[in-house]
């Protein structure tokens, strides 16, 4: 088989054509994809009919699922399985959250720039987000890349950030958007994590910046030093040229790669409207080998 690849950005970004993700696929298309995802580290795939059991089928091909990892939602007011994270503004009873409610206020979040899971102590390798609604006006997707940003940093710069490590963590990304009110087992939960800020990929061997809203400093530098160096970071790696913008049309599955990418989402307008959006996430589990046969349900 080769896939049917329709760039949607120069470098970015890339649709698939003609996959049924409701099939399973042979180990020669899951290397076919991934390989296709090491070039074009967002891959889109249109028209996907497909329930959650079947985007979590999917996504197992490409390392081991990630449990959601919850805010401001108790067990018992989730909507969907563990395993599939709901970035949607609907309750149990799929109403949309009320001006103020604290469900609402955590997704600020995520329109500033991050990258999926660094705060844990093994990261997020994919992200796959699955539209099941779209936004009359906004409610796009960007996606910066960061080894193009790697890539055009001035030599003294390469030179600055080649040994630096990082801190992670999901506490200081939401004090930035507001969230403070943490309680002990939370912070227990999720202590700081480190990670190195430049890394090469297993696949393509390109070099990137590990950037994300979740670094909170540099380790082994005064706090205001590191805060201006990500600041500088974070603005070079996130100009217009190294960033696509994805405009969702209903059933788009998006897969995007976290080891390349930072992203962000947009505002939609009004913020009355249903958002409805699934998405699982896999492990990057470097001992994992994928199982020779992945069940399908539904």
């Amino acid at each position: 088989m080769s896939l049917d690849i329709e760039p949607a950005h120069p470098t970015i970004a890339a649709r698939i054509r003609g996959l049924d993700l409701r099939q399973p696929f042979s180990d020669e298309q899951v290397d076919e994809i991934g390989q296709a995802s090491a070039i074009y580290p967002v891959l889109i795939f249109p028209n996907q009919l497909i329930d959650d059991a079947q985007l979590m089928a999917f996504s197992q091909n490409f390392g081991p699922l990630q449990p959601v990892v919850s805010f401001h939602t108790a067990k018992a007011d989730h909507r969907l399985s563990p395993m599939v994270s709901d970035i949607s503004n609907l309750d149990k009873n799929n109403r949309t959250f009320p001006a103020g409610d604290r469900r609402r206020m955590n997704f600020l979040s995520s329109r500033r720039w991050h990258t999926d899971g660094s705060y844990l102590p093994t990261p997020n390798r994919y992200s796959m987000l699955l539209a099941y609604t779209v936004a009359r006006v906004g409610g796009q997707t960007q996606f910066a890349d960061m080894r193009a940003a790697y890539d055009a940093l001035p030599a003294e710069w390469l030179e600055l950030v080649e040994d630096l490590t990082l801190e992670h963590n999901v506490m200081h990304s939401r004090a930035v958007a507001g969230f403070t009110d943490f309680d002990e087992e939370e912070r227990r939960r999720f202590p700081a994590t480190h990670k190195k800020l430049v890394r090469r990929h297993p696949v393509s061997g390109r070099l990137s910046l590990y950037l994300s809203g979740h670094a909170s400093h540099v380790v082994g530098w005064p706090i205001p030093e590191g805060l201006d160096l990500l600041r500088e970071l974070t603005e070079f790696a996130t100009q217009p040229q190294f960033v696509y913008t994805h405009e969702w049309s209903v059933r788009d599955l998006v897969m995007w790669d976290n080891r390349s990418l930072m992203h962000r989402a947009r505002r939609h307008f009004p913020d009355t409207d249903v958002r409805e959006m699934h998405r699982a996430s896999t492990i990057d589990d470097l001992t994992w080998v994928r199982p020779k046969t992945i069940a399908l349900a539904g």
